[in-house]
């Protein structure tokens, strides 16, 4: 808004000054209004760099959350970048050699761990954590370390030689249908809901 310039003559009436004052006045609001906006926007700026120095949960360029049954192949392919990287560190540094297969991603379930694990890492020494993050990641970690032997044990994957076999045996292709009619037999036993709750499932 451009500033109203407003010279009274020598002698004014008095509807001329209260014009005068009027202007005066709506330059003093315009002047407030415009510092509380740049007030506003340094406030703005200053919350979102606070929220963008908080915990996350993976480096700024991988896509988050991280579903690997949702990436897209740009998303895919930045997650393998940031997982390889990551694995490779832990291995050398925490010597898990004998614990983990070294065609750890030729195993679903051993990705999905591994991405946790590191997902975990990222936040416990996030700037922002807290200062027993990095030990709490350690002792989940150790628990990890138990899952990640058994399911060596299990596969047998030795020297680099990848070993196909599963952890589960094939379900009955049945499963599902079988699974609605419990689940449907357990609704007919429960009370119904207020007016307007959710509606029950329906097999």
């Amino acid at each position: 808004m451009d500033a109203f310039d407003f010279q009274l003559p020598e002698d004014p009436s008095p509807d001329m000054v209260a014009v005068a004052q009027l202007a005066a006045t709506v330059a003093r609001l315009t002047e407030a209004v415009d510092i509380l906006h740049q007030q506003h926007l340094a406030l703005a700026d200053t919350i979102g760099r606070g929220q963008n120095a908080g915990p996350r949960k993976a480096p700024l360029s991988m896509p988050w959350p991280l579903r690997w049954a949702e990436l897209d192949r740009d998303a895919a392919a930045q997650a393998w970048a940031w997982l390889i990287d990551w694995v490779g560190w832990a291995v050398d540094r925490y010597q898990l050699v004998e614990e983990l297969p070294a065609c750890w991603y030729q195993h679903p379930p051993l990705i999905e761990e591994l991405s946790a694990l590191a997902a975990a890492w990222h936040t416990a020494y996030d700037n922002a954590a807290p200062a027993d993050g990095p030990l709490l990641w350690h002792e989940r970690f150790a628990r990890a370390r138990l899952r990640l032997r058994d399911f060596d044990d299990y596969t047998r994957c030795r020297n680099g030689t990848h070993n196909n076999r599963h952890l589960d045996l094939d379900w009955p292709d049945e499963w599902r249908e079988a699974a609605a009619l419990i689940a449907a037999a357990d609704l007919t036993d429960r009370p119904a809901g207020p007016a307007g709750s959710p509606q029950e499932p329906t097999s």
